[in-house]
């Protein structure tokens, strides 16, 4: 005890001393699961409420998902025409072009601008003639969306960006054609 405290404030204190508490005794016929099983159970309780939320939320890339509703409309172009689709054409042929080049600063200004927004606001219209086509669309313009995401640019695969690029301009014709327009590029 230290001088000037009385017993009573060092009882207060023991709360937080070293000594190991006594082991108090259990009743007969039960038994006390160690503590990591516990913790084992509550860890695969949360991996498994995790994995159910991303199964239900459709997050876990389930098949397009988040294409189930048209992509969000941008500001830009909205005029569902023949003339819209060559125009975006012309504009896929300019960002292929870039990309042919190597040139990324370019291949983005051209792609991130009319050429965006006419993808996402030309959904809506296809939705109402074929809602696989608009499905199909979105689910291009994610991808191609994600190919220009900015990783470093030692990472970046030009031939896939490309391939991509390809693949929404040729269906982006697709949809010109089943819209009953002339096929963008004939």
């Amino acid at each position: 005890m230290i001088a000037g405290q009385s017993d009573e404030h060092f009882a207060q204190n023991t709360l937080f001393s070293r000594r190991r508490a006594r082991r108090r005794p259990q009743p007969q016929g039960q038994y006390r699961l160690p503590d990591w099983v516990w913790g084992l159970a509550i860890g695969v309780l949360v991996l498994v409420a995790a994995g159910g939320y991303f199964v239900i939320g459709g997050i876990g890339g389930g098949g397009g998902g988040g294409c189930n509703e048209a992509l969000p409309e941008l500001p830009g172009p909205k005029n569902v025409t023949a003339e819209g689709f060559q125009t975006e054409d012309d504009a896929l042929a300019e960002t292929l072009r870039y990309l042919s080049q190597g040139d990324i600063d370019n291949t983005f200004a051209s792609f991130y601008g009319d050429v965006h927004a006419f993808t996402h606001n030309v959904d809506p219209a296809v939705r109402e003639v074929d809602e696989e086509l608009a499905k199909t669309l979105c689910e291009l313009v994610i991808e191609l969306e994600n190919e220009y995401d900015p990783p470093p640019p030692q990472q970046r695969s030009l031939a896939r960006m490309a391939a991509s690029t390809t693949a929404l301009r040729e269906h982006l014709r697709d949809i010109a054609e089943a819209l009953g327009f002339p096929r963008p590029g004939d």
